[in-house]
């Protein structure tokens, strides 16, 4: 049986009801990779020779398989989250934190179920970011970076181009979360709108720059200083989350470099 994308639109939309991500963000964007597009390959040199190209990542849950599609999903981040977030300036909304720490405990069901459908359909399938998860994956050793970056498997499968603040700009924005699933289902790969230009869609306006309260944000793409963003996250978010938040053991991202951004919630 031949996979379509219908069908696999039919399973990441299902899953975004099932799993309460609507609770967080609005209705997802689908894109398809080639898994074996140049591009993964490249990956190695741009991001580092540690970084998974989707056979090895496949290999890792269903070894003997190959690897033929990437499937990506884009889950915009809802209004009223977005709303919250652009009058801070020093520390994210309870609104955007919440989406951040439990939102993305949808987005891991979204992409451990998604797997589980292809699997009783007959397809392997793995997801790259839950399987470095399972490994304990080091960002910090790595350079600040990890085994599979979903934003770049996104960039390849059309969805968007990079900012300067190293979000990806889709045209839905740059507030999102993201989702990737590796399959050996053939599926027809999305043709890239801006070819192989990774900065295509940013106007390099600075407004992230300006809204970036740890100044780890430059004017050129090879000033972004992931480190102090790292550094500021820890010591001036992560370390409060209980008195300021509510809760503990789950990641707070910032989020105010995509809020009050000409490209929050559209490509400029």
């Amino acid at each position: 049986m031949k996979l379509k994308r219908s069908d696999v639109e039919s399973m990441v939309n299902g899953l975004y009801r099932a799993t309460g991500a609507a609770a967080f963000f609005d209705a997802p964007l689908l894109g398809v990779a080639a898994a074996d597009d140049p591009w993964f390959d490249r990956f190695k040199t741009v991001i580092g020779s540690f970084h998974w190209t989707p056979s090895e990542a496949l290999a890792l849950a269903a070894p003997g398989a190959e690897a033929r599609s990437v499937i990506v999903w884009i889950l915009p981040v809802a209004a009223s989250v977005r709303e919250a977030n652009r009058s801070r300036n020093r520390e994210p909304a309870p609104e955007w934190a919440a989406m951040r720490s439990f939102g993305e405990l949808c987005n891991e069901n979204i992409r451990r179920q998604l797997c589980r459908r292809l699997e009783t359909a007959g397809w392997a399938a793995a997801a790259p970011h839950l399987e470095q998860l399972k490994r304990g994956v080091k960002v910090v050793e790595l350079g600040f970076a990890s085994h599979w970056s979903e934003r770049h498997a996104a960039f390849v499968a059309g969805l968007g181009t990079f900012g300067l603040s190293a979000g990806l700009i889709t045209l839905r924005g740059i507030a999102h979360r993201v989702g990737t699933v590796v399959t050996d289902a053939e599926l027809e790969p999305d043709v890239r709108p801006y070819g192989d230009d990774p900065f295509a869609w940013c106007t390099r306006c600075g407004a992230c720059v300006r809204r970036c309260p740890a100044g780890a944000v430059g004017l050129r793409f090879e000033d972004r200083d992931k480190p102090k963003c790292y550094t500021y996250i820890a010591e001036q978010i992560s370390a409060r989350r209980a008195e300021k938040y509510g809760w503990l053991d789950l990641a707070i991202g910032c989020g105010l470099c995509q809020t009050a951004v000409p490209c929050e919630f559209k490509r400029p």
